[in-house]
């Protein structure tokens, strides 16, 4: 059978309709080429359904709904009412799932078919011809490639936590036993229940699209969530596109890239899944050529600028990793004095002019209350915020969060947007997008939180703390960590680690309640706070950025010096509740450890009780069942 079907327009679309007869001997005699796929991918259309379904014009319709996003393959196959339409070449990597698309495994290249559903299947089975349509689809590329459906088949779900798809009412159980029955030829076992509606239900769904949507296409070229780039930023926390996808040449070969606030994806082409970072490339060095720096070129470009290796700026930058710039650096006067200044997506650099290598960063001076110190940060905040075209004001509950919670640099003013029946205010920022119902402008709410699966907490938390948020089906984490903070208490107990690594993870106890303790670390008046707080109902929340220095700890000897372990470390207070520590805390609080080690790269051992620095507090943390958390640890390991 001839593999080479002609292919028009952009992504490149075969457009051929086939019966289950004609499919079933075109799958039977398709020679792949040098890799064969070893997965198959199920999704559904969710629009159009199957009522507005049109035959070649609807396969067009897809075809320029991707080219809009910047596609350059799609999914492979749909099953339709009116039969199996191919889409992107079945030997070609394709489009579909992101991280699912493709990949390495044990260093052995794989990728996977996208088979599309016609129809939206969250609240009822497919069935009739897209079901008979699809039966034949995966049976007949599970015999060809004499791959069992339980090793083929996986659900577009399964790589985001974001998607339904193939939607709620589809589980895995149906589809194996139907797809076992059609290849067996027999009758298929009894259906089970439909599938709960899961994380997220559909409006949450609809919301999490809309901002995604709104906060990819800033600077980017709107969000895909079956781009491996895109999915591979959301599970990383890597904020937000600085720049469109694009392509480059090195040392012979084709490289997709994209600069995102954290960090530069890229992959050789074609193979999107076998997605790599550029600092992990770079590993800090500036190296004079290749690929490495042909890519640190193109971020500074698509971030409006020109990287210069041996600029102090640009030097900062690289070794805090603070993303990509947001235009050129440019001068300011303030109260007399001449400040260079230069946009990066995580945090705005400056120094007075001439002193060229005395920099200083705009987020060291958030919770400052000096008065020259807030005219200065003033004063480069709405420089900051005019690079997107934005106008800063002191008092708005959006720019008093992003500052107090460090999102970074804006990509947008504050604006509307609708969803469903609802108005929403949002505002897009590098690592975050704050947003809330209108007119409710106080109730200032997270995407990250939503993204994540998290309840999606309010700035202002009056009601009892939220139980750990439940784990989506398949594979989420067992836990998550919220965010917490209240627009009108600007924190003031942490500052900057003026270049210092983080090397510990230290513990302390709090008597609770909760809720009464977390409003407390958060007051103007507040002396001390940590990085997280871990609730007696195993609830996890971050109160300040990893790269800030809490006030948790103090000074104490370690590693044979008397240094400021702020400096160093990050601090997690754990409520001890009415009844000690619970098992569930325990468990909270192994993973957030867990977590925080292969975050910064910590040893086992980077884990230390306050008391194990401070003979001054032998009892920090109180009472605290430190064996049963070591058997935590070790079983994580």
């Amino acid at each position: 059978m001839a593999t080479n079907d002609p292919t028009s327009g952009t992504p490149p679309m075969i457009g051929r309709q086939l019966s289950i007869r004609d499919w079933l001997a075109y799958i039977a005699g398709y020679q792949f080429g040098a890799v064969a796929p070893s997965r198959l991918v199920l999704h559904h259309t969710f629009v159009p359904t199957v009522a507005q379904w049109a035959g070649l014009r609807s396969m067009q319709g897809m075809q320029r709904f991707y080219a809009g996003k910047g596609w350059s393959a799609a999914p492979h196959v749909y099953a339709a009412p009116d039969g199996i339409w191919l889409f992107t070449p079945l030997k070609d990597v394709g489009i579909h799932a992101g991280t699912g698309n493709s990949g390495y495994t044990n260093g052995a290249f794989w990728y996977s078919i996208g088979l599309e559903m016609v129809g939206n299947y969250d609240s009822a089975r497919p069935s009739g011809a897209v079901w008979e349509n699809a039966k034949a689809v995966m049976g007949g590329i599970a015999k060809r490639l004499a791959i069992a459906p339980r090793q083929l088949i996986s659900f577009h779900r399964d790589y985001t936590n974001q998607k339904s798809c193939p939607g709620w009412a589809v589980t895995k159980d149906w589809v194996f036993g139907e797809v076992d029955a059609w290849l067996a030829n027999t009758t298929p076992p009894p259906p089970p229940p439909p599938g709960p509606i899961g994380t997220p239900t559909p409006d949450r769904e609809a919301l999490i699209e809309a901002l995604m949507e709104e906060s990819y296409k800033r600077r980017g070229e709107g969000y895909n969530s079956d781009w491996a780039f895109h999915q591979y930023a959301v599970q990383n926390g890597l904020g937000f596109p600085i720049g469109r996808s694009a392509q480059l040449q090195a040392d012979g070969k084709s490289y997709a890239h994209q600069p995102f606030a954290r960090d530069t994806l890229y992959n050789e082409v074609p193979n999107w899944g076998d997605v790599r970072r550029l600092s992990e490339l770079l590993r800090g060095s500036i190296p004079p050529g290749g690929l490495g720096r042909a890519l640190l070129d193109a971020t500074y470009r698509a971030g409006g600028a020109t990287f210069h290796a041996d600029w102090a700026f640009h030097q900062y930058a690289m070794i805090s990793k603070l993303g990509p710039p947001l235009g050129e650096s440019a001068t300011i006067t303030v109260d007399g004095a001449q400040y260079s200044f230069q946009v990066f997506a995580l945090d705005t650099l400056y120094n007075r002019v001439p002193n060229w290598s005395d920099i200083h960063r705009v987020s060291e001076l958030a919770a400052s209350a000096d008065a020259a110190s807030v005219r200065l940060r003033d004063a480069l905040l709405t420089q900051t915020y005019a690079r997107s075209g934005a106008v800063y004001h002191p008092d708005w509950a959006f720019h008093q969060l992003a500052r107090s919670w460090n999102l970074g640099a804006p990509l947008s003013d504050s604006y509307r947007v609708a969803v469903g029946s609802a108005q929403y205010a949002i505002q897009v920022y590098a690592t975050d997008t704050l947003y809330n119902v209108v007119p409710n402008w106080s109730d200032v709410r997270r995407l990250s939180q939503l993204v994540a699966g998290a309840p999606a907490r309010p700035a202002v938390l009056s009601d009892r703390l939220a139980p750990r948020a439940a784990a989506s089906e398949p594979g989420a984490a067992p836990f998550h960590i919220l965010q917490y903070g209240a627009p009108e208490a600007m924190p003031t107990a942490f500052g900057a680690r003026s270049g210092s690594k983080i090397a510990l993870i230290v513990l302390h106890s709090d008597a609770g309640p909760a809720d009464a303790a977390l409003a407390g670390y958060l007051s103007p008046e507040a002396r001390a706070m940590p990085h997280y707080y871990v609730a007696a109902d195993g609830a996890i929340y971050q109160l300040v950025d990893d790269d800030l220095a809490a006030w948790h700890a103090g000074m104490a000897e370690w590693r044979g010096r008397e240094q400021n372990i702020n400096r160093v470390s990050l601090g997690i207070a754990a409520e001890r509740g009415p009844a000690g520590y619970a098992d569930g805390q325990l468990d909270a609080l192994a993973w957030l450890v867990g977590t925080l080690r292969a975050r910064h790269g910590l040893p086992a051992d980077a884990l230390r009780r306050w008391s194990d620095l401070s003979p001054d507090d032998p009892n920090d943390p109180a009472e605290f069942p430190w064996a049963r958390l070591q058997q935590r640890l070790s079983e994580r390991r």
